[in-house]
């Protein structure tokens, strides 16, 4: 009779049940990996009430990972239907270049009430009439912004500064180096306004009478063209430093201009 060797362990037959028992354990399972479009909805909705900024759509689709920014558009656009066909006080607005959500404006009067030390100071006429300068004619110098006010400006356009409504954005490659100031994001958002573009025609101040228009206000006036000579700011100074070199500048140009009179004196 023929010897017969055992089987050993590595020459055992796998049985079949054994195989698919190892692809299940391996393979994951769809649901655990895949969202679905109103997960998307629901993740994008989350993160437009918990900002406290406007997210771009691109910005959306990075941290949502949903990889298709198209998709990431049209499920915004879906959430601004259903809160406006909802009838809601609160709606998604597309402003400062990106999506927040909003209350309505007809409820603003309560959400003064409820932050009323917060918002309470407004911004003067001067303040305002400031700001629209800067809207209009940016970026613009001080100088350009009291030549069409007529009046000194330090103080609404440090107020505005403060607010965040306006920065400085670099300097003028004229004599002196003035600096030059623009609108921020935070005027956008202020203002509900997502591009400066959207700002009303200026050609319709124009237009009308002189008692449809702030007669201290002339917009229609034309300064030289500055956008194309305007040096960025070094990354190491600082704002306040920039003001104070601004303010010495003038106060040179001051003394340079004065004139001595007979007792020796200046007038």
């Amino acid at each position: 009779m023929d010897n017969i060797a055992p089987k050993s362990e590595e020459s055992k037959e796998i049985q079949p049940e054994q195989i698919n028992t190892e692809q299940q354990n391996q393979t994951p399972k769809p649901e655990e990996s895949i969202l679905s479009r109103t997960d998307f909805k629901n993740i994008i909705e989350t993160l437009l009430f918990i900002t406290d900024r406007p997210l771009s759509a691109s910005k959306v689709n990075q941290v949502a990972e949903i990889g298709d920014l198209a998709l990431t558009r049209d499920i915004i656009k879906e959430i601004q239907t259903d809160y406006a066909n909802a009838g809601s006080a609160v709606q998604v607005l597309e402003i400062g270049g990106g999506f927040q959500m909003c209350t309505k404006p007809e409820y603003g009067r309560w959400v003064r009430k409820l932050y009323n030390e917060k918002m309470s100071a407004r911004l003067s006429p001067a303040a305002l009439e400031t700001l629209a300068i800067i809207a209009y004619k940016q970026p613009v110098t001080r100088a350009e912004i009291e030549v069409i006010r007529g009046v000194d400006i330090s103080g609404p356009l440090e107020k505005l500064l403060d607010r965040g409504l306006v920065k400085i954005a670099g300097k003028k490659e004229v004599a002196g180096r003035p600096l030059v100031y623009a609108t921020t994001e935070q005027f956008l958002r202020v203002f509900g306004l997502n591009h400066l573009s959207e700002l009303p025609d200026i050609k319709t101040f124009a237009a009308k009478g002189p008692k449809e228009i702030q007669s201290d206000l002339p917009f229609d006036q034309v300064l030289p063209p500055s956008k194309d000579n305007i040096l960025p700011l070094e990354d190491n100074v600082a704002e306040d430093e920039l003001v104070n070199t601004e303010e010495q500048n003038q106060t040179e140009m001051l003394e340079e201009n004065q004139e001595p009179n007979q007792d020796g004196g200046t007038k």
